[in-house]
């Protein structure tokens, strides 16, 4: 057997996350919003990083993760594109 890097699935595609922090940000409001958004991308970032990522690509990574979660917002409130 021969050694290979094992990758998590991209967490822009763990719908179940996506939904969930969708929900909550679609119930928040100003800087209640922005301080779990930020909580929120930071765990996701250390994350990414701790299982092996460059910060540059777990960077990344987070940023599709909060576009999905605008999508689903839209999806939510009707404003589906």
């Amino acid at each position: 057997m021969s050694s290979a890097n094992v990758r998590a699935f991209p967490i822009d595609r763990q719908m179940v996350l996506v939904r969930e922090v969708a929900a909550k940000l679609g119930n928040l409001h100003g800087d209640t919003a922005t301080s779990f958004w930020k909580a929120t991308a930071r765990e996701l970032l250390d994350l990414a990083i701790g299982s092996g990522g460059d910060p540059a690509s777990a960077s990344n990574e987070v940023r599709r993760f909060f576009a999905a979660v605008q999508k689903e917002m839209h999806v939510l409130t009707g404003e589906v594109a």
